[in-house]
């Protein structure tokens, strides 16, 4: 199963001719100083709840060395010595520049030394077989352009029996919470994305690639197909955020 031939991948934040991540890495830039207050916006406040009871589910497993995946500004980073005490946390993302907020937030907590981040795309990992017990994704992996090839990556990078941790926003399936939803992101959403930034493209396309991203069954079965064994799948707060916990188990 190629899911590279979903329909996520049509959705671009400006134009059908540049590369997504491209256009991603300008994107994410851009918006880097406002993202945090934005992600607070889109999730009613409840991201940090959700990452903490996400980063929690990794608690059994103890792990020392942390790979996080589309960090952005670091949120999973930094709590993830708070939750989990590991030794060493690596963030990657195709932004440069939420990263550079992340180094702020690292300093400001005390963590510098412990968490280091690098400019990586996730479909071309560049850290050896094997180097990390867990991965973490949190509301970034419905942006990545190789979806099966990034998998395959982070499937790479993960030791024996690591874990794979993903977090991420999706639509309520139906009914009244559904239709409440879609008017919450198409108007309080979109009109304050576009009071804290002049780029309304941006926070368009965030809404857009949540609407139409594998979720639920579907996307547990591209996880499955890439070689993941299901160890939970949670949803929260009605179902407008899940979180999927998979292990690596050759």
């Amino acid at each position: 199963m190629q899911s590279e031939t979903k329909e996520y991948t049509k959705v671009k934040p400006y134009n059908e001719h540049e590369a997504k991540t491209t256009q991603l890495s300008r994107m994410f830039n851009t918006i880097s100083a406002k993202y945090d207050a934005f992600n607070d916006i889109m999730t009613w406040g409840m991201a940090r709840y959700w990452r903490k009871k996400a980063l929690l589910s990794l608690k059994p497993f103890n792990p020392k060395t942390i790979l996080d995946i589309a960090t952005g500004t670091g949120d999973i980073c930094i709590k993830a010595f708070e939750y989990l005490e590991p030794e060493l946390a690596y963030g990657v993302d195709i932004s440069d520049q939420m990263m550079e907020v992340g180094k702020q937030k690292v300093e400001k907590a005390g963590l510098t030394g412990k968490i280091t981040f690098e400019v990586q795309d996730c479909a071309t990992l560049t850290f050896a077989d094997a180097t990390f017990d867990a991965a973490t994704i949190s509301f970034g992996i419905r942006n990545f352009e190789k979806l099966d090839e990034s998998l395959k990556q982070i499937y790479r990078v993960l030791k024996t029996n690591g874990h794979l941790m993903i977090l991420e926003m999706n639509e309520p399936q139906k009914g009244l919470l559904l239709a409440a939803y879609k008017l919450y992101t198409r108007v309080f959403v979109s009109l304050t994305s576009r009071i804290l930034s002049n780029d309304s493209k941006a926070y368009d396309y965030l809404q857009q690639s949540m609407h139409v991203f594998a979720s639920g069954e579907k996307l547990i079965k591209i996880l499955e197909n890439n070689g993941f064994k299901l160890v939970i799948y949670h949803k929260f707060t009605f179902g407008v955020c899940s979180m999927y916990l998979v292990q690596k188990t050759a």
